[in-house]
């Protein structure tokens, strides 16, 4: 029964794995969702950690699931591979979206709200990325993007999942729910596909990669278009779990950042990383460099991300030349 519904929640109809994308190694913070049985790994959906233990994914992932039967069966998988994961680790709780309601196909109702969390038993090695809180405004568009997810590369014969991968995609259009990438303006026609669904889409701000939306949706072939549910809409909702499970709504308390070697300047309070030695007899007195990250941080983008994007804004600039 539960291979049977992680197969089912994998369905063509919704986001699928990065079709004409490229293998990723970075983005440590995304991940593969699925289980471990009898030694086996399967990869049913992607996430994305954003607080020590909260995973920010689809609710079309995981809300027809029996909860004990996730918390016996289900894995978070990071990684670049899920059959060479660097940790496997557990979950303890799924809370789905309330107003979350499931995408219908054939009926041109795509849902709403596919969002949800999963909690982790513990607190997770990696370094969490996090939401986007500004709200989306129509002189951002089009806006680069990257996708992340563990899906499949083909959607005829669902090959490649369980290796991680990203493309760099399009936001041509949002509403109050989705943001819009359509292939035909992104590099390579890249696109989400099977397996992808929950995964994160990642935006470069403010010196930094932050998670702007859940993929939600895509055409059956994973050619045509997808839609990826905003986080900017339902921010409120997330840091109501994420108080939940810290006791805190302060990100950086929540995701360990707080005097662990970076200097985050945008957390909540000083971060203790930004105060440096400016006495000379050990006391910490003053701000620091004021950079959250380094180009040695583990969330630094990848060098081949950063030229694909450059490669977009260049045949943008020739396209609207013609």
């Amino acid at each position: 029964m539960f291979w049977t519904t992680l197969f089912l929640l994998a369905d063509a109809t919704l986001a699928n794995p990065i079709v004409n994308g490229e293998r990723e190694y970075e983005f440590e913070s995304a991940m593969s969702l699925g289980a471990e049985f009898n030694g086996n790994t399967f990869s049913a959906c992607s996430g994305n950690l954003i607080t020590s233990r909260v995973v920010l994914t689809a609710a079309h992932c995981g809300a027809d699931l029996p909860l004990d039967l996730l918390v016996d069966l289900g894995r978070a998988f990071f990684g670049d591979d899920i059959e060479e994961a660097e940790h496997t680790m557990e979950f303890e709780d799924l809370v789905v979206h309330p107003e979350y309601e499931p995408l219908q196909s054939g009926t041109g109702n795509l849902g709403q709200y596919d969002v949800s969390v999963l909690v982790l038993s513990e607190d997770a090695p990696i370094r969490p990325t996090p939401i986007r809180l500004d709200l989306w405004n129509n002189e951002e568009l089009p806006a680069d993007v990257v996708s992340v997810g563990f899906g499949t590369t083909d959607a005829a014969s669902g090959r490649g999942s369980g290796k991680k991968r990203s493309a760099a995609l399009t936001i041509d259009d949002f509403d109050r729910m989705f943001l819009y990438s359509s292939s035909d303006t992104n590099l390579n026609e890249a696109q989400i596909c099977s397996g992808d669904s929950g995964g994160p889409q990642f935006q470069w701000v403010d010196d930094r990669w932050q998670q702007v939306a859940v993929h939600s949706w895509g055409d059956q072939d994973c050619l045509v278009s997808s839609g990826s549910t905003r986080v900017d809409k339902v921010q409120e909702w997330i840091f109501d779990q994420i108080e939940d499970v810290h006791g805190t709504r302060d990100w950086c308390e929540a995701a360990g950042v707080y005097d662990d070697g970076s200097c985050d300047d945008f957390c909540d309070e000083i971060d203790p990383d930004c105060v440096v030695d400016t006495g000379g007899d050990g006391e910490r007195t003053g701000l620091g460099c004021g950079c959250s990250q380094s180009s040695t941080d583990p969330m630094h983008p990848a060098g081949w991300v950063l030229a694909l994007l450059g490669l977009v804004q260049q045949r943008r600039r020739k396209e609207a030349t013609v």
